[in-house]
C-alpha cells in the first residue's frame, strides 16, 4: 500500500529492492488526453490535443521515465528493464475518424520510451486502425450498458499477451 503519487511509490519501492525489480511496467497517457476528445460529434480540441500530449511527452522523458530508469540503477548498472504500453482506441467504432489522433499519440509514447525502454504495441493486439474493429466490443466495455473505455477480462488477458510478447527477447 502506498499514499501519494503512483510515481514517488514506485521509485521508494525500486530504491528499496535494488537489482530485484524486473519488468517494470507503465501505462500512462490516456487520461491526459481523454478530455480533448468529444464523442458526441466526433471532434477533437486539436490545439488542447497538442498542448496535452506536448505536457505528457515533457512528463515522460523529462520526468518518469529518467527517475524510473535511475530507480533501477545499481552502481552504475541498469538492473531492470522499463516497458510502457500504448493504447487502443475505444472509440475508434463510434468515432472512426479520430483513429488518427490515437495514433498521433502512440508514435510520441514509442519517441518517449525510446532509450529508456521498450514499447508494447497494446493497439495492434487489439486490432490496430481497421474499423469496424470487433475487438472494442469484445475486450473493453464499450458494447456494454455501461459504454466505458477499460478492458474487460478478454481484454486485460490481450494486454498481458502484448507485454509477455514484448518482453520475450
Amino acid at each position: 500500500m502506498y499514499l501519494g503519487p503512483q510515481l514517488a511509490a514506485a521509485i521508494s519501492y525500486l530504491r528499496s529492492h535494488p537489482g530485484q525489480v524486473s519488468p517494470v511496467t507503465l501505462d500512462i497517457g490516456a487520461n491526459d488526453l481523454h478530455s480533448d476528445i468529444n464523442t458526441s460529434n466526433c471532434t477533437m480540441n486539436v490545439h488542447q490535443f497538442n498542448a496535452d500530449l506536448k505536457a505528457l511527452d515533457a512528463n515522460l522523458t523529462n520526468t518518469i521515465l529518467p527517475q524510473l530508469k535511475a530507480a533501477l540503477t545499481v552502481k552504475g548498472k541498469v538492473t531492470g528493464d522499463l516497458l510502457m504500453m500504448n493504447y487502443y482506441d475505444p472509440f475508434q467504432n463510434v468515432c472512426p475518424n479520430m483513429v488518427s489522433y490515437m495514433q498521433k499519440m502512440n508514435r510520441h509514447l514509442a519517441a518517449d520510451v525510446a532509450g529508456f525502454g521498450i514499447m508494447v504495441d497494446v493497439f495492434a493486439a487489439f486490432g490496430g486502425a481497421k474499423v469496424p474493429n470487433k475487438n472494442i466490443c469484445a475486450y473493453t466495455w464499450m458494447c456494454s450498458i455501461f459504454t466505458d473505455v477499460h478492458p474487460m477480462r478478454e481484454g486485460y488477458s490481450v494486454i498481458a499477451g502484448a507485454f509477455e510478447r514484448a518482453y520475450s527477447f
